[in-house]
């Protein structure tokens, strides 16, 4: 009989939320995308595998953080809004992040649009305490083509014992 208790859980991940899991542009700003949700006076557009990703990234009771340079506001309605799953408790903000200990979750790992040599990125970082290597480039969601992220779902997550 294996005694659930004693398992050892599997690290966090933390995920970024704009150009990863959805796009958004002030509302306004050109024509809307078919499909779009009015979210705090931007135009969301959801990733059409996001949900698909934060589900891979949750098997097994892992947690999953969001982790992104937006304000928590916005963080929270865009996650209310498209279905993300998220609670307050489970968003760290742009704020957050620059306000955070270093060294937060050394063993975790990152999964952003942007590489680790961008300045968004480094904050998140350091404010994790891991390295490059634990930073998972997802392709940018962002117009015009919209591009899928199949491919990383299928090999990045699937295969992480992080």
């Amino acid at each position: 009989m294996v005694d659930w208790a004693m398992r050892p859980r599997k690290p966090p991940l933390f995920i970024d939320l704009d150009e990863t899991l959805i796009y958004a542009r002030e509302r306004g700003a050109g024509t809307p995308f078919p499909g779009a949700r009015d979210v705090l006076g931007y135009d969301v557009l959801v990733r059409r595998e996001a949900h698909e990703i934060l589900a891979l990234c949750r098997e097994g009771g892992r947690e999953v953080f969001l982790f992104t340079a937006a304000g928590f506001g916005f963080a929270f309605a865009a996650s209310q809004a498209c279905g993300l799953g998220f609670s307050e408790a489970s968003i760290f903000s742009l704020e957050m992040i620059v306000r955070c200990r270093r060294g937060l979750s050394p063993q975790s790992a990152l999964i952003d649009n942007l590489p680790p040599s961008a300045d968004p990125t480094r904050l998140k970082i350091e404010a994790l305490g891991i390295g490059p290597t634990q930073v998972w480039m997802i392709p940018a969601f962002e117009p015009p083509r919209f591009p899928t992220a199949r491919l990383f779902v299928l090999g990045q997550i699937g295969r992480a014992h992080v």
